[in-house]
């Protein structure tokens, strides 16, 4: 009987080490262009992938990105979610972000635009590594590049990156997200009622 209680107090603190200490990796390629916009995630344990995902996103909603609005949709993207922000941080400062390449090649069809808007693009990626580079845990291993195209009016821009976390603290961040969500809605629903 109690060899029986011991083996599963034992096997609980062992789940619950493992969960604590093992290190999940996460890698995400991200693609953007006029034709096609997707995002795949992989999750890696000990070398075994756990989870992968292809995301096909929708470019037919909103407006469309080009490379004369790309820094301003940024922007407006960053300015959206001040609500999540300190929670958001909290989350990055568990993150160590072990490899991130971001390529941006575009161009307007005009010389002069496309050198003012490669200049907006630089400045805008000049200030999200600055903001991963204060807020994460560890940053590792950037390449960043913009390659204007003074001839064509598009723009592509890829990103791969691999993030690493433990287990337990993944957890943690996920359900102190969850539950600012939660609040978030009551919030509204109270605000909403109460008008």
């Amino acid at each position: 009987m109690w060899g029986i209680i011991g083996i599963i107090i034992l096997s609980f603190l062992l789940v619950m080490l493992i969960i604590a200490f093992v290190k999940l990796s996460i890698h995400i390629t991200f693609h953007h262009s006029k034709e096609q916009s997707s995002v795949y995630i992989q999750t890696i344990i000990f070398k075994w992938k756990i989870f992968k995902k292809e995301l096909n996103l929708d470019q037919n909603q909103g407006k469309q990105l080009n490379y004369m609005n790309f820094r301003d949709e940024i922007l407006q993207f960053i300015k959206s979610m001040p609500t999540v922000y300190r929670n958001i941080i909290h989350f990055l400062s568990l993150i160590e972000l072990s490899f991130f390449e971001w390529k941006t090649k575009g161009g307007t069809g005009d010389a002069v635009t496309t050198g003012i808007s490669t200049g907006a693009v630089w400045t805008i990626k000049g200030i999200i590594i600055g903001f991963l580079r204060e807020h994460m845990k560890k940053v590792d291993d950037l390449i960043v590049e913009v390659t204007p195209d003074f001839q064509k009016s598009f723009i592509q821009t890829d990103i791969r990156c691999m993030i690493t976390i433990r287990l337990g603290k993944a957890i943690y961040g996920i359900l102190q997200l969850s539950k600012l969500t939660d609040k978030q809605k009551e919030d509204t629903n109270h605000g909403s009622t109460s008008n």
